[in-house]
């Protein structure tokens, strides 16, 4: 059976999916030439090391891309620093900024905060011109800053918002999926009367909180309105978004999302210590979670859910309207402006690796994100359940069909995600909707 998803109205534009075979990649981009506009690294018999600050790749995934990448290029080692989680990458790597010890590599997001590292970051047209155009055009636009530099190079696609599930633990507990905001209200509370917790959300996460926020957003008035609030074209307290903001705070007083949810992280708490420890049968997260409902995922075994049977799932519409995901690159890779030339070219030998080599080929096939790639498919082994291939397939399908960006742009306001993260937090915690929105207008 194959799976194909096109749809020119995307915010991802094209994705490929095959099933049939063991869980790899399909097609190859090792067509592109080896060569890069910078000059070749590691040409004498020295070691060229390379600093690489990130939260993704996982500490599972690292090893074999990184294994993968010194065979291919003997004379480059990396040395890989990783927070598990974001805001502590990002507050690590502003403190390595401000010391004048940049990392020679370091993972970006797209949105508000890519202008803010762009100044940081070695232009694209410096060391990736003979292979850019083999990435979908959407994603490298997302990585242009707002004056038209191209700072960093997309990696992965990915898209909110979704939940995982332990179908195992919802039959034993004679719980269904919901459909609509009544019948989310109404399992979670049957989840909480057989002593569970519901929706373990990593509200402590002020790019979760967002990131949710903007999902939930396109859903009241017209649609598309928190894009024009970001803009400066409508005032952050306008009907939809205030409207959008109390929803949001049903979902904590209504009983939706675990107890004190605003002090619990996505990654590791809600994700570890609720979901994979059984203690939640739902966990709200991003498509890169669809790997969860597959027998390669390196995060069951071990955990208290190995064994049980997990699916993939959009979360329901909340609003008036069914806006679908949001979409948008995930992760994305700069080369420091500041690394000498030799560990440049060495780091341009990476970005190229992770972008349109082996490196996309490997970490794809994790599902942590789906292929910037055109060239490479995804193969899902015959032998997984029938809820795997389903997972997947509504995961693609409906990146394919999303008409709106996960990321918010606000040029001139790189902290915006932060800042309206921390209002949400204070939303959910009882504050009124309209009024913590409106100290955004400024």
């Amino acid at each position: 059976m194959m799976f194909r998803y096109k749809n020119s109205k995307s915010v991802l534009g094209g994705i490929a999916l095959v099933s049939a075979g063991a869980l790899l990649l399909a097609a190859c981009s090792g067509t592109a030439d080896d060569s890069t506009d910078a000059s070749t690294a590691s040409s004498g018999s020295e070691t060229v090391e390379l600093n690489f600050a990130t939260w993704l790749p996982t500490q599972d995934q690292w090893p074999e891309i990184v294994a993968a990448f010194e065979e291919e290029n003997p004379g480059i080692t990396i040395n890989f620093n990783r927070d598990e989680d974001y805001a502590a990458f990002i507050g690590n790597l502003d403190n390595e900024i401000l010391a004048g010890t940049t990392p020679d590599l370091f993972g970006v997001q797209v949105g508000a905060s890519l202008d803010d590292y762009a100044d940081f970051a070695l232009d694209t047209s410096e060391y990736a011109t003979d292979w850019l155009d083999m990435l979908n055009a959407a994603a490298v636009e997302q990585t242009t800053t707002s004056d038209g530099k191209a700072a960093a190079v997309p990696i992965l696609m990915g898209g909110m918002e979704y939940f995982a599930y332990n179908k195992t633990l919802m039959e034993e507990l004679d719980l269904s999926l919901p459909t609509d905001y009544e019948s989310l209200v109404e399992v979670s509370q049957a989840a909480r009367d057989a002593g569970y917790s519901p929706f373990a959300m990593g509200a402590a996460d002020t790019w979760h909180d967002a990131d949710f926020f903007v999902w939930l957003s396109n859903q009241f008035g017209e649609g598309g309105d928190i894009y024009k609030a970001a803009a400066g074209d409508i005032d952050w307290d306008s009907e939809s978004l205030v409207a959008a903001a109390q929803r949001w705070q049903d979902l904590f007083t209504d009983g939706v999302f675990e107890d004190a949810a605003t002090t619990v992280t996505t990654y590791p708490a809600a994700r570890d210590d609720y979901f994979f420890a059984r203690k939640a049968p739902f966990f709200p997260t991003g498509s890169w979670h669809v790997g969860a409902a597959f027998s390669t995922s390196p995060e069951i075994p071990g955990s208290a859910v190995e064994g049980d049977e997990i699916g993939f799932a959009l979360m329901p519409t909340m609003g008036d309207t069914d806006a679908g995901v949001t979409s948008g690159v995930d992760f994305a890779l700069a080369i420091s402006a500041d690394s000498s030339a030799e560990k440049q070219a060495a780091a341009a030998k990476f970005v190229k690796f992770m972008a349109v080599g082996t490196g996309q080929e490997l970490w794809t096939a994790t599902l942590q994100g789906f292929p910037v790639s055109e060239d490479v498919t995804v193969e899902l082994g015959d032998d997984e359940s029938e809820l795997a291939h389903t997972s997947l397939a509504l995961t693609v399908e409906s990146l394919q069909d999303s008409q709106y960006a996960r990321k918010l742009v606000s040029p001139g306001n790189d902290a915006l995600e932060n800042d309206l993260g921390i209002i949400l937090q204070k939303i959910a915690d009882g504050a009124d909707p309209a009024s913590e929105l409106a100290t955004l207008n400024n």
